[in-house]
């Protein structure tokens, strides 16, 4: 979703989802981040739904370039810089 909101942040503005809980994301700038959610997933109830592969492929950017999902887990777009995976 492109979205139009200016914001002081890089916003993502696109995701793919890849395996094991991660994800491929493009910011607006054009530079590429992977992210790993596992811990996030194991260690938090509220990320239950996430666990079923099906609906963690069903990742999208909100209007602030932060992540969500359908039943309304979300990630903002600060938070979720604490799971880049550096190589």
């Amino acid at each position: 979703m492109k979205s139009t909101i200016k914001t002081p942040w890089e916003k993502a503005v696109d995701v793919k989802p890849v395996h094991n809980f991660q994800l491929h994301l493009t910011m607006e700038g054009g530079k590429k981040l992977d992210l790993d959610l596992t811990s996030l997933i194991t260690n938090r109830e509220i990320f239950w739904r996430l666990k079923n592969f099906r609906y963690f492929q069903k990742v999208s950017i909100d209007l602030l370039g932060g992540l969500c999902w359908p039943e309304g887990e979300d990630i903002s777009p600060n938070k979720m810089l604490s799971y880049v995976m550096y190589n």
